[in-house]
């Protein structure tokens, strides 16, 4: 159970630290950890036209590999489908945005990169 709570914090903390990056970046946060039936949306945000669906990888060290390696094609399609649903389910924000894309931040210690468009 401790390993579990570490790594929820952990991964909260990383969220924190990519929604400080995008927000310097002007991007505007609309929802954080949206859920349903298909997964979560780590973070959602918009910058000019775009609504962006942002998933969050945070590891502190390179033991078992880099947040890179996390985003697979399993996890892109799962992100896609939750994303698709989140529009389905806010035709507001779908109108509001005629526009939306997928990107992916990846933190690895102190290094952030910010990948965009990536499914």
């Amino acid at each position: 159970m401790k390993v579990k709570q570490e790594n929820y914090s952990k991964g909260k903390h990383g969220e924190m630290l990519a929604l400080e990056f995008l927000q310097k970046n002007n991007y505007i946060l609309i929802e954080q950890n949206w859920q349903n039936k298909y997964g979560e949306i780590d973070l959602i945000v918009s910058k000019d036209r775009f609504l962006v669906f942002v998933e969050v990888k945070y590891k502190t060290d390179d033991r078992f590999g880099i947040a890179q390696d996390m985003i697979t094609p399993k996890k892109l399609w799962q992100v896609k489908n939750t994303a698709q649903a989140y529009l389905l389910e806010h035709p507001k924000e779908a109108k509001r945005f005629p526009q939306y894309r997928i990107d992916a931040i990846c933190i690895n210690g102190k290094d952030l990169r910010h990948y965009e468009n990536v499914a």
